[in-house]
């Protein structure tokens, strides 16, 4: 009898497996542990990028394991974690909104429910109901019957940490909730407006979402700082899997680009740089402070600059002197609108810009295209050699994140992810060109445009 899929997957899991043991090892990473103490590995930091190996390993072992889950798992009990998947989040939130992760930091060893139900004042019997859920779920372990502790992943969800920032964000569950009248909606099923969306449902309100946020200081905050996380998520890929080095006669202006976090970085890592973060005016603000607490003190002033500025205008600053960037950006708006802001940066470059859109490339792309000139020093191969799975498994498997990203999106703004040919589509029609394609250690890609000669 063959077990053909199975034994697949068996060969392949053993395969990442196994070049994950030999990349960490190259590598000098110490062993990985999830259960045990709160430390932070190497791996976990979001300064440095994953080594090319260890990320190509650790990518086709997990998707191994989606696979495997997806093979095995009995259909009823699929269906039973969909439907009450909603408390994957809200005990996440009451983890951290209670305060319970903070204290149970405090307690390596493990913390009873008694204490927290004492210092907390939260029942303790429904208290462990809670904890047991995110036990299953990787959050914590329960050492002893009612004691539970914290393990590496909940590191992230500590005051400060970049996770915690995620989980703050306000009203996502009612955004999620209105998913399905949304689809129906009489006026807003075909509608590609950032006007027609979940959020304007789940919220009563018939305001845009970045209309929306910018009266709520407080939310604005929260959102600006979920979008920071994501964008640090796919920095340390950025920085080192494109050749910066070609930018250094220009000034980079990162159009839409939130707090500056991905322009300081690109300053702190690469001192000769000159940027400028152009953004709504009410982020200014935020960008400043963020330039001031986050920029080298051993910079250059001027170094990195914020100013306001709408996508939709005309750009400023013009001529070969300039490199473009949007990072997180096009994706969050229809494609008339994304071409719009496009043609904006087209009209402003000069023959010799450059103008680098980093954004998520949807569906299956081949690993070498032989019109773009792009140089394979500088990315990374994500096709796995030793996988018996298909390339697009492998995506599928090892993306739920972005997947549930996109969605969310979707939900928010009425935006789409795209394929490459339709982001082709949507660069050509602004008059640019595709010249390179850089695959990073992340689940985003950069594409490299000119303008076109005439």
């Amino acid at each position: 009898m063959s077990h053909h899929e199975l034994d697949n997957l068996q060969t392949t899991l053993n395969n990442a497996l196994n070049s994950l043991r030999v990349a960490m090892d190259s590598s000098m990473l110490s062993p990985l542990s999830s259960q045990y103490g709160i430390d932070m590995h190497p791996l976990d930091g979001l300064d440095q990028p994953t080594p090319v190996g260890v990320y190509e390993a650790r990518r086709a072992a997990l998707a191994c394991v989606a696979e495997l889950k997806n093979l095995l798992q009995h259909p009823f009990e699929k269906a039973a974690e969909s439907t009450f998947a909603m408390y994957d989040f809200a005990t996440v939130q009451v983890f951290v909104e209670h305060g319970i992760v903070d204290r149970m930091a405090k307690e390596p060893s493990g913390i009873s429910v008694k204490t927290l139900q004492s210092e907390l004042n939260l029942d303790s019997h429904k208290l462990t109901t809670v904890l047991r859920h995110l036990s299953a779920c990787g959050w914590i372990r329960e050492t002893q019957d009612g004691i539970f502790a914290m393990n590496r992943s909940s590191r992230t969800l500590l005051q400060g940490q970049r996770g915690r920032a995620l989980i703050s964000v306000p009203g996502n569950m009612r955004i999620a909730e209105a998913l399905p009248r949304w689809l129906t909606h009489p006026e807003f099923r075909f509608s590609n407006s950032p006007e027609h969306t979940a959020f304007q449902l789940a919220n009563d309100t018939t305001k845009p979402f970045f209309e929306w946020v910018k009266d709520d200081r407080n939310y604005l905050g929260r959102f600006a700082a979920c979008v920071e996380a994501l964008g640090e998520y796919v920095t340390p890929g950025i920085l080192s899997d494109y050749p910066w080095q070609t930018c250094l006669k220009s000034t980079i202006v990162d159009c839409g680009g939130g707090k500056g976090s991905l322009a300081i970085a690109l300053a702190n890592k690469f001192p000769a740089l000159r940027l400028v973060i152009q953004e709504r005016g009410e982020m200014v603000e935020l960008a400043v402070a963020n330039i001031k607490a986050r920029l080298d003190s051993n910079s250059v002033p001027g170094t990195v600059v914020a100013e306001a500025h709408d996508l939709f205008s005309a750009q400023p600053r013009t001529g070969d002197n300039y490199t473009f960037m949007l990072r997180h950006v096009l994706h969050n708006w229809p494609e008339t609108q994304a071409v719009s802001i496009l043609e904006k940066l087209a009209a402003a470059a000069g023959p010799k810009s450059k103008i680098l859109i980093i954004e998520r490339i949807s569906g299956h792309y081949p690993d070498t295209h032989t019109q773009l000139e792009y140089n394979l020093a500088n990315t990374t191969d994500i096709t796995t050699s030793d996988s018996l799975i298909t390339e697009q498994a492998l995506l599928n498997s090892s993306s739920r994140m972005p997947h549930a990203l996109a969605l969310h999106l979707l939900c928010i703004l009425n935006c789409h992810e795209r394929t490459l040919d339709q982001w082709r589509t949507i660069i050509s029609r602004a008059g640019l060109i595709v010249t390179g394609l850089y695959k990073l250690r992340a689940y985003v890609s950069i594409m490299e445009c000119r303008i076109i000669h005439t």
